[in-house]
């Protein structure tokens, strides 16, 4: 009787699945559109003191919502194509360099917007002059595209 109550126990524990098992991932969708300095773009005015930014591109008829954030560093900068990987930030007066970085459908370096008077002023604008330059500004928006990053 012990050995027929074992075996029905160990079949018991051999089909029941651990309580850490995963589940299969859900099917994933990709969806590919080519975004060029002549890509055409909107943006949707943030708010003043924020650091997000988003600018709606249309491209072969198909529309993609560019998602970025802005950071008022004290690197400067010198034009609005120009990338870097990484800013630094003094946490003082000497944060005016207004840039940009898209983070949504893919992610890029870095791109320059423009210099502000002070910090404060930068920390102001910054997402307002990325979302406009995203839509407006052709060579920023080179910057944004070239050398994206997963």
């Amino acid at each position: 009787m012990k050995s027929k109550i074992l075996i029905a126990g160990l079949i018991c524990v051999a089909t029941i699945p651990p309580a850490n098992a995963v589940p299969a991932p859900a099917a994933q969708v990709t969806k590919c559109v080519k975004l060029t300095s002549s890509t055409t773009c909107s943006y949707l005015n943030p708010e003043s003191n924020v650091v997000d930014w988003t600018s709606n591109c249309t491209s072969s008829g198909t529309s993609v919502a560019i998602r970025g954030i802005s950071q008022c560093s004290s690197t400067s900068g010198s034009s609005a194509d120009q990338t870097t990987t990484s800013l630094e930030v003094s946490g003082g007066t000497d944060d005016k360099y207004c840039w940009c970085k898209m983070i949504s459908p893919a992610v890029s370096s870095w791109v320059f917007a423009n210099a502000r008077g002070t910090a404060s002023a930068c920390a102001s604008r910054c997402a307002i002059n990325c979302a406009d330059f995203a839509a407006s500004n052709a060579s920023f928006r080179s910057g944004l595209f070239n050398y994206l990053s997963d």
